[in-house]
């Protein structure tokens, strides 16, 4: 999250005051709503932070993500280059992530995705936001 982040000493302030040990045992759609309440409070702390902090949060206890979700610039302007429509995941009436299956982009991709990250929708998405940076004439 930090590295996604221009308020990066706010952001390690409010890291400070999260315990882990508060979201063992919750589903990815829990633990984003209360990353989203707590930094929704603080200036500069946008959607990309939210996602970012949960999806750290999902990794440390297990939690893997059945969808690609759509949240920076990279993952859009990778769907953008594969021309791959997002679909919406309404979790609350403020929170409306976009995300692509992992089907779609395995099918998209081919035999170039690891086998490893196959099914974990987070790794997908860093592995977008990679790819996308090495395609210099798309979109």
């Amino acid at each position: 999250a930090i590295d996604h982040c221009r308020w990066k000493t706010v952001l390690r302030g409010v890291l400070e005051n999260i315990r882990m040990s508060d979201y063992e045992n919750k589903s990815f759609e829990e633990i984003i709503v209360t990353i989203h309440e707590i930094c929704s409070k603080v200036n500069g702390l946008g959607m990309l932070t939210v996602y970012d902090i949960t999806s750290a949060i999902c990794r440390n206890y297990g939690i893997i993500l059945d969808r690609v979700y759509i949240v920076g610039n990279g993952p859009k302007r990778a769907i953008n280059i594969l021309n791959i429509s997002p679909s919406r995941h309404k979790i609350t009436k403020n929170i409306v992530l976009k995300y692509v299956s992992i089907t779609s982009i395995v099918e998209a991709f081919g035999n170039i995705i690891d086998e490893k990250i196959i099914n974990d929708g987070d790794a997908i998405e860093t592995f977008l936001c990679n790819w996308q940076k090495t395609i210099t004439n798309a979109v």
